[in-house]
């Protein structure tokens, strides 16, 4: 629901304030006009301008430093499941979430307090990684590594933007770049090993139960689920001259919907190995039926040297690996900041990039909420291009951020070719 987002009033400030039509403690009406527009005090306005007056409001703070009290969440550990294969050498650890306590959660203004069964007292200093999938907020820390905060009753993304602006507060006056799959900070330079000088020193080892291609299966099931997905929804795909025919490529497309991999998946000709999410391999079906696709998994909470060896190993077989550089989906449209670590790959591996541009994603189905209203999408595919090879070992800030803006460019430029065709 809307109010997942919004989850400060945009008059007001006030949190919990959404009752039918309304704010509790101001009064302020509010009309839902589309997934993309509503108006309050009779102000109509994107969404993302609204989510920007909320994320504009300061924190609450009491004298002994707290923020906010949560009501009930569950808490989670991360647990090694079992050792997962699939197509083109892929080998990962498959992790679950295992349960482990119920409680509340405290927000204070320079640690992270959960009281439960057991206490555990979270520093900001020992914070490495913030991040949220669906109402569970992850927080790593060098102490108890990564902790999945499900809130049962409130929005898990009030939690998220809460904890992020605190530990942003809390590390002034340096600025952070991103929060997962790890804390960076500005003016931070990377280095690496001085013999690192190419793709030549990134290559991973095979298996012995190394196959090359996809399932046949899936392939069958791929023009079934594209007729199955043309009936259902209005799909605009332009550009499929522009995919290579064969050989390897790095697809980046921006990311609005949950339902963006699957529309690319079942239009493009070729399959597109995507890194998905490790909790999207939650049941024992998408367990079976993911690998089929090509897709891995991938842990963004943390930096992932099995989901990097993975992408290699798909390119180097000679196939298209699909990314969507922002890391996760919009939250109101708007395209997010691309993750260092995809910018970094795409340099170091010097494959070519096949840029994508979706629009009408988000009112198809934004990540608010679950229910999928029939929208037409655009789906624009640009002519691949090369980026400058940069090792590794020469990479800094300053190089992934040409890269990062040149990628922006790409693809707003598909999507705005978008809107006028």
């Amino acid at each position: 629901m809307i109010a997942d987002l919004l989850y400060r009033c945009p008059a007001c400030g006030a949190f919990d304030w959404l009752r039918e039509n309304g704010c509790i403690h101001c009064g302020s009406t509010v009309e839902v006009h589309s997934r993309t527009e509503i108006s309050v005090n009779g102000q109509r306005k994107n969404i993302a301008d609204w989510y920007q007056q909320v994320m504009s409001f300061a924190l609450p703070l009491t004298d002994k430093g707290l923020i906010l009290e949560s009501k009930k969440i569950r808490v989670a550990k991360e647990v090694a499941s079992c050792l997962y294969k699939g197509y083109a050498g892929i080998t990962a650890t498959h992790y679950i979430r295992e349960p482990f306590d119920e409680g509340r959660l405290m927000l204070f203004d320079n640690r992270l307090v959960f009281s439960g069964t057991e206490e555990k007292n979270i520093p900001f200093e020992s914070i490495s990684s913030v991040t949220i999938e669906s109402h569970t907020v992850i927080v790593v820390s060098r102490k108890y590594g990564p902790l999945f905060f499900d809130f049962l009753e409130e929005s898990g993304k009030k939690w998220e933007d809460c904890i992020r602006k605190a530990v942003m507060q809390f590390h002034q006056p340096e600025k952070i770049l991103e929060y997962f799959p790890r804390i960076r900070f500005s003016g931070k330079a990377w280095r690496g090993a001085e013999t690192n000088t190419g793709p030549g020193h990134h290559k991973v080892s095979r298996h012995k139960w190394f196959w090359k291609n996809s399932s046949i299966f899936y392939k069958s099931v791929r023009v079934i689920a594209r007729n199955i997905v043309k009936m259902i929804f209005s799909v605009r795909i332009d550009g499929l001259e522009n995919i290579p025919k064969k050989g390897p490529a790095i697809m980046l497309a921006n990311h609005l919907s949950f339902l963006d991999a699957i529309i690319l998946g079942m239009f493009f000709p070729r399959n597109i190995w995507f890194m998905t999410k490790n909790s999207q391999f939650y049941s024992s079906f998408l367990y079976w039926f993911l690998p089929l696709t090509g897709a891995f998994p991938v842990r963004r909470y943390t930096i992932d040297g099995q989901a990097v060896r993975n992408t290699i190993r798909i390119l180097e077989a000679g196939h298209i690996v699909g990314i969507f550089p922002e890391g996760e989906r919009s939250w109101d449209g708007r395209m997010l900041p691309f993750k260092y670590g995809c910018l970094r790959l795409v340099l170091a591996l010097n494959y070519p990039v096949i840029p994508v541009g979706i629009s009408g994603a988000y009112e198809l189905m934004p990540r608010w909420t679950t229910k999928i209203k029939r929208v037409p999408v655009h789906v624009n595919i640009g002519a691949p291009v090369k980026f400058e090879h940069v090792p590794a070992s020469m990479q800094t800030e300053e190089k992934i951020k040409e890269a990062s803006d040149q990628l922006r460019n790409y693809i707003v430029g598909l999507m705005d070719d978008n809107q006028k065709n």
